[in-house]
């Protein structure tokens, strides 16, 4: 009585595979480009539940077919094909996911380095001006006015014509200003003296 034997189906491409990496093929680019179009697209929407963005899916699975062809000659060792190159294309993603978690957090790290200078500027800054307003309560009221309106970027002569006064009592009063400021304020009143220029 005969009996039948039920056999795995093997894909023909993988069967000619097995031809292939032992450079039988006489059209290797041929048959690669067959292979090529047979896995594609299913690699493809394999390394979509992995990677989001289609363009780098498609770059990674691309990457996994140049690999396979570089290496062509060594592929004789693998039982099964098909499930290899899913396998290298897991890999791949994987790879890729550990690189982007990489530049992710560089990148986290220096918006977080951005943001805390950015803080601290702006910490310096207000103290620097609450610093600069409480020296100048402690002006004598003229040399008060006419800083106040140096700091509005009134000119000397127009400060002047604003007060009624000589051009050069104006200078004589950001003098003492400059002077009272910079006792007080220390290495604060670098922030002043380009204001301050006569």
């Amino acid at each position: 009585m005969f009996k039948y034997e039920k056999k795995p189906y093997i894909c023909p491409l993988i069967m000619r595979f097995e031809s292939f990496i032992k450079g039988m093929p006489q059209d290797e680019e041929r048959f690669f480009h067959e292979l090529f179009m047979e896995y594609y697209p299913a690699l493809l929407s394999f390394a979509r539940h992995y990677v989001e963005e289609g363009a780098t899916a498609e770059d990674l699975v691309q990457d996994v077919f140049v690999k396979v062809w570089e290496t062509r000659g060594r592929w004789e060792g693998v039982e099964d094909f098909s499930a290899y190159l899913y396998q290298m294309v897991r890999y791949r993603c994987f790879n890729h996911l550990r690189g982007e978690k990489v530049r992710l957090d560089a990148m986290a790290a220096y918006r977080k380095e951005l943001s805390d200078t950015a803080e601290i500027n702006r910490y310096i800054e207000e103290e620097t001006f609450r610093l600069v307003y409480r020296a100048m309560e402690e002006l004598p009221p003229a040399c008060r006015k006419v800083f106040e309106l140096v700091l509005d970027g009134l000119r000397a002569k127009d400060i002047a014509r604003e007060l009624g006064i000589a051009e050069e009592t104006v200078k004589k009063q950001k003098q003492i200003a400059r002077r009272i400021l910079k006792e007080k304020l220390g290495n604060l009143y670098l922030f002043l003296s380009p204001l301050m220029v006569c």
